[in-house]
């Protein structure tokens, strides 16, 4: 290859070659500049998915810009032979660089920080690296990292591709270099962003010890002791490493992905911490001073006589959780995981093992009249003490200076460090009118928990807040939330509340053009009303610009890239939201739902019962587990689980549809036939969308019949046909004139 042309770039030198690729020093002869050309090994060249592997990497790492990726340049094909252009990087590997030997603890913890920085801007773009391991990072001169060779990285597949390279690997199978792999990875799971975390812990191990975490003669030998086996702590290995950086390692080798931190943000900022600690003369047996603060934030407790607070109790914990999770200086746990812990009745001690936070705040608020008292309290999970604690007697009118206050507070108490020029964290305050700021709360009190009665309440909620204050943009964007999900489950046809979903979203923006939540209203109408999954995308990548931690932004943007075939990566998106809010039923139901349309139908009947544990009356959970187990062949259990379903949620038309299906593939057609027929006696006293005798018409495998309710369905806008170019379902029709009209029309 020396000395040859490919396309624009001269071939001078070779740097060296892997199991994916062969590297090559060369120039770009238009642009006169060094880069790294990357070919396929020769016994890979006429392998088709090892040619769509090396796009998918050029794909991957081109979609990032980051100072601590390898730069993308071009991705080409020369006289048969697939090439990628980057940025060539001079230095070494992190393995050469450690060679056998412990990292002096700085240095370890500037190349550290380089490193999770590259992986959280990964993650927050929806890829997961897979093969992250010493040998695929590069140290430069002048010890900067380069992150490199995301050949096995979770990206997007077209569905062209899809169709003719079929799946890159298959399900089952282990991918990746075997001694940095993750227990799920080694098992052949399906993997999310901590499947990375562990790998990257191995990696601070390695730095931290000179050797690895799990060694030996075979790679059997290997997957057992990562399986099964810890290693030695790294600091009796090396007893220089400071505590929290241990304690950090240990968290992120944890076996099970829920018991590692939670992102690489979160590494991120206990490795700049440790860093910070450091560089002031701490020592390495100063554990508590090097850790990242971390805080569960419980709902207050009502303690007024009426008992009927609730709502006000979580929001004003909702609140606080908002402005120190925008500090980016505290670790703060989920909110429906606090709830969650609150609920099972944890103590203090073991709400801090299950949420790996070091502080707890619990707060009771009590009302008479215009008069409230708010109670609080901040005790360490370590050994109970009370680190802080007040009390507040004030007016309702002075409710947003006590958020404010608390929050101050509780930054003070852990030493959060603040960014220059920022006083404090800052409580959001929408609106000056206090009724409407209730009314406000109430309706997402019940918009958590939506079903058919609680979603009227909450609408109602956010309507009267409106009247009230007219320029309330929350308020606003929980409207078009409302009729966004009555639109979705068909509660009224789609084509009646799309305009108002749209106005409303839009008139939240024009009002407060930063809310994220205006964002992710615009986004969610778009994506279910609208079905257009391209302008939901645009609208929910700004919304998680806004608040990266939104679950439900990352879930909604999920289903979008499903829906435009782009299925890898919207399958990474489902793992984050999981993995920011694994107690959320919702989550825990939509982000499974997702995995039903990405044809994942062994996981996602499996999240989907997990959902069920969590929220035993939650509907969609039901119509998904019921869709996944048809899918799977298990047309008796699908039947059983809907059968559950419609008897809880009362014969909701969603729960029906699911049943008659699952009639339909057990071969019971009388069964099915009285589920339509059902359906179409209570149609003319109660709205039943068209979307439903499709589906089961389409099971019972009469085509004509289903194409006439599709295009009623199509008429009617009923939300859930967006999945229309994606689901399992529907693939009997596929091939049907009036079925392709109708996708073309959807632009789907």
């Amino acid at each position: 290859m020396i000395g040859r042309t490919v396309g624009h770039y001269r071939i001078d030198a070779a740097l060296g070659a892997g199991g994916m690729g062969v590297v090559y020093r060369a120039t770009d002869t238009r642009l006169g500049r060094p880069v790294a050309l990357k070919f396929l090994p020769p016994d890979l060249v006429r392998d088709p998915q090892a040619a769509e592997r090396l796009r998918r990497e050029a794909r991957a790492a081109s979609s990032l810009n980051h100072p601590g990726i390898c730069t993308i340049y071009n991705v080409g094909e020369h006289d048969g032979e697939h090439f990628i252009a980057m940025e060539l990087i001079e230095g070494r590997t992190l393995g050469a660089t450690i060679a056998g030997r412990p990292l002096a603890v700085p240095v370890l913890l500037d190349l550290a920080i380089g490193m999770a920085d590259a992986l959280d801007a990964a993650h927050a773009k929806g890829i997961v690296h897979r093969d992250f391991k010493p040998g695929n990072v590069i140290v430069t001169p002048r010890g900067q990292v380069k992150v490199l060779d995301f050949g096995l990285a979770k990206h997007t597949e077209a569905a062209a591709e899809t169709m003719t390279v079929g799946r890159l690997t298959e399900p089952g199978t282990a991918v990746g270099t075997v001694a940095y792999m993750s227990p799920e990875q080694a098992r052949g799971e399906s993997i999310g962003a901590r499947s990375d975390l562990f790998s990257f812990g191995l990696v601070l191990y390695e730095m931290a010890t000179g050797q690895p975490a799990f060694a030996g003669p075979t790679s059997a030998v290997i997957f057992e002791a990562i399986l099964n086996r810890e290693p030695p702590s790294a600091r009796r290995l090396s007893p220089a490493v400071p505590a929290a950086l241990d304690a950090l390692i240990r968290r992120a080798l944890a076996k099970s992905p829920e018991s590692r931190p939670a992102n690489a943000r979160d590494m991120l900022d206990e490795l700049a911490a440790i860093r910070r600690a450091l560089d002031s003369g701490a020592s390495a047996s100063q554990s508590v001073a090097v850790e990242l603060p971390s805080i569960a934030v419980l709902p207050f407790s009502d303690l007024s006589p009426g008992k009927d607070q609730q709502y006000f109790c979580e929001g004003m914990a909702d609140e606080i959780i908002t402005a120190l999770s925008a500090l980016g200086s505290i670790r703060v746990a989920s909110r429906t995981s606090a709830i969650r812990a609150k609920e099972k009745g944890l103590d203090i001690g073991e709400i801090g093992e299950r949420l790996s936070v070091q502080t707890v705040l619990e707060g009771s608020v009590r009302t008479a009249g215009t008069r409230l008292r708010i109670a609080v309290q901040l005790t360490r999970v370590e050994d109970g003490h009370q680190v802080w604690s007040e009390r507040y007697d004030r007016n309702m009118d002075d409710v947003f200076e006590v958020q404010d206050e608390i929050a101050r507070a509780i930054a003070e108490a852990l030493k959060a460090k603040l960014a220059p020029g920022r006083a404090g964290p800052e409580v959001r305050r929408g609106t000056d009118d206090l009724e409407a700021y209730n009314l406000y709360l109430r309706g997402r009190y019940h918009w958590e928990r939506r079903n058919r009665w609680r979603l009227k309440v909450a609408l109602d909620c956010f309507q009267q807040a409106i009247a009230r204050d007219a320029n309330y943009a929350a308020a606003w964007a929980g409207l078009a939330d409302c009729y966004m999900v009555m639109g979705t489950y068909s509660v009224r046809p789609g084509r009646e509340l799309r305009g108002p979903a749209l106005e409303a979203a839009t008139r939240a923006l024009e009002l407060a053009p930063s809310l994220a939540e205006a964002h992710h209203a615009l986004g969610a109408v778009k994506l279910w009303l609208e079905w257009d999954s391209k302008g939901a995308e645009t609208s929910l990548r700004r919304a998680l610009e806004l608040n990266p931690r939104s679950a439900m932004s990352h879930v909604y943007l999920g289903i979008a890239l499903v829906y435009t075939h782009r299925t890898l990566d919207g399958i990474a998106r489902a793992d984050l939201a999981l993995t920011l809010e694994p107690d959320s039923p919702v989550i825990a139901y939509v982000g499974h739902g997702l995995l039903l349309w990405a044809r994942q139908f062994d996981r996602a009947e499996n999240g989907l019962l997990r959902a069920l544990e969590l929220e035993p009356d939650a509907v969609f959970a039901y119509w998904g587990r019921a869709l996944a187990l048809i899918q799977l062949g298990r047309p008796d259990e699908a039947i059983q689980c809907a059968a559950r379903g419609v008897d809880i949620g009362e014969r909701q038309p969603l729960l029906l549809c699911a049943l008659g299906q699952a009639y339909a593939a057990a071969g019971r057609v009388a069964e099915a036939e009285a589920v339509l027929a059902e359906m179409t006696e209570r149609s003319g006293r109660e709205y039943m969308a068209p979307i439903y005798f499709l589906d089961i018409c389409c099971a019972l495998g009469r085509v004509e019949d289903a194409c006439t309710w599709l295009d009623r369905a199509y008429e009617d806008g009923n939300g859930f046909l967006t999945r229309l170019g994606v689901a399992a379902e529907y693939d009997g029709l596929r091939d049907h004139p009036r079925f392709r009209a109708v996708l073309e029309k959807m632009q789907l």
